[in-house]
């Protein structure tokens, strides 16, 4: 299995800072169409909606279909149910010990056709976590992008 987690600092000096509030929609944008943040997944299509939730079609290192479900203002869990890596990702906002908002990415997958311990099984953790970790700065960016944007809009 693998299993990694990392943590980044919401606000590290970047501005604007960014509020919760600002963190959890861009959350909520990128599990309704990852394409802007996640640069390996090619295709998104939410083939259902449930209260607090949805269920995605997309294309990662081949299709893959995922049960996301909404934790308003802490937690993004996605539940991939098909495809070759199966298992659990999660983007949490928490806060550190020393009272900063942080935002949290862990994922615990099994890979079919790879063995559990093996080199081939590190390379794609390390592809994953690459993907991934990428796309978390990604969306903090694309957060303050929105954010001047529409402040820029609003001063016109």
């Amino acid at each position: 299995m693998i299993d990694i987690s990392r943590t980044i600092p919401i606000n590290d000096g970047i501005e604007p800072p960014l509020t919760v509030d600002d963190v959890w929609a861009g959350l909520v944008e990128k599990a309704e169409n990852p394409l802007p943040y996640v640069a390996a997944i090619s295709a998104c299509t939410v083939v259902d909606r449930f209260e607090g939730g949805l269920v995605r079609d997309i294309e990662h290192v081949g299709p893959v279909r995922e049960v996301v479900t909404f934790y308003p203002k802490k937690l993004v869990h996605f539940v991939r149910t098909h495809g070759a890596a199966r298992g659990t990702i999660d983007n949490e906002i928490c806060v550190d010990e020393a009272g900063n908002d942080v935002l949290k990415f862990s994922f615990r997958l099994v890979v079919d056709g790879i063995v559990e311990g093996s080199a081939e099984e590190a390379a794609f953790g390390e592809q994953m976590r690459s993907d991934y970790f990428d796309a978390v700065h990604t969306t903090l960016q694309a957060v303050r992008d929105r954010i001047v944007g529409s402040s820029t809009s609003a001063a016109s």
